[in-house]
């Protein structure tokens, strides 16, 4: 299933008030780590974050880039930059700037960037191909391009629901074969480990990191209770080696 631009376009606006809810329940560090790492992010590099949401990689970019580097971040969610916006200002932070735009078609001349970065984008783009196609084209040649999406998930309830929502949850192999049909070379992955719940973390957090969940599925506020019951019971019926949910680092070079 499909979902066009301007719906997706309004489900975004509509969860970009609690969207950081679900960095603050979950220690999701690791991934930060992983995409600035394994980019080959350093100072006075000039980089694109793709579907920058709320800025989390992108101001993160910025920070390790230093005052000579720059930090562009796209996304076509107004709230969701505005949010992000407010958070640079309210940094030290001022090499990093946020970009209405579409990522299907990136504002910016080829063989520009040192390094571009996407964090849980694919899953909702309309055609990943062209978006892949575009990061590699604005790229410079031998930078890396970094990549994070989640495996598969274990729960057939819950993927069926995802599907049903437009969600396109890749098979390993699938996402490879997308970067590697645009030009993308030297692809590997792996899997990155993380904890899905901070120990010191507070209920107002875990209620709205619940909304965005429901929203993305397709669900309301209302179906939270039947469908967490449901998802905590269909992961009890996983063997224990089976019970993870873990996301993909996707690594690969112009």
């Amino acid at each position: 299933m499909l979902v066009g631009v301007k719906s997706r376009r309004k489900l975004w606006n509509s969860v970009a008030s609690y969207y950081d809810a679900i960095w603050e329940v979950a220690d999701y560090s690791p991934i930060l780590d992983s995409i600035i790492e394994e980019a080959n992010v350093d100072s006075n590099m000039q980089v694109l974050d793709v579907a920058t949401g709320t800025g989390i990689v992108g101001l993160e970019t910025a920070k390790k880039v230093g005052w000579q580097g720059s930090a562009l971040c796209v996304d076509y969610s107004k709230p969701m930059l505005k949010i992000a916006l407010g958070k640079a200002k309210s940094s030290t932070l001022r090499n990093v700037e946020f970009i209405l735009a579409d990522t299907h078609n990136l504002p910016f001349i080829a063989n520009c960037f040192d390094a571009v970065t996407c964090c849980w984008g694919f899953s909702f783009f309309s055609d990943p191909s062209k978006v892949a196609d575009e990061m590699k084209r604005v790229s410079k040649f031998e930078s890396k391009v970094a990549v994070v999406e989640w495996e598969k998930p274990p729960v057939k309830f819950w993927l069926d629901l995802r599907k049903k929502a437009g969600i396109r949850d890749f098979e390993e192999l699938e996402l490879v074969s997308i970067l590697q049909t645009v030009g993308f070379r030297n692809i590997y992955t792996r899997k990155i480990q993380t904890s899905h719940r901070k120990s010191d973390v507070s209920q107002e957090s875990i209620k709205k990191s619940q909304l965005y969940v429901l929203a993305i599925t397709g669900l309301k506020e209302e179906d939270g209770a039947w469908f967490f019951k449901r998802l905590s019971d269909e992961y009890r019926k996983l063997p224990i080696e089976k019970r993870h949910w873990l996301p993909i680092l996707y690594v690969g070079k112009k």
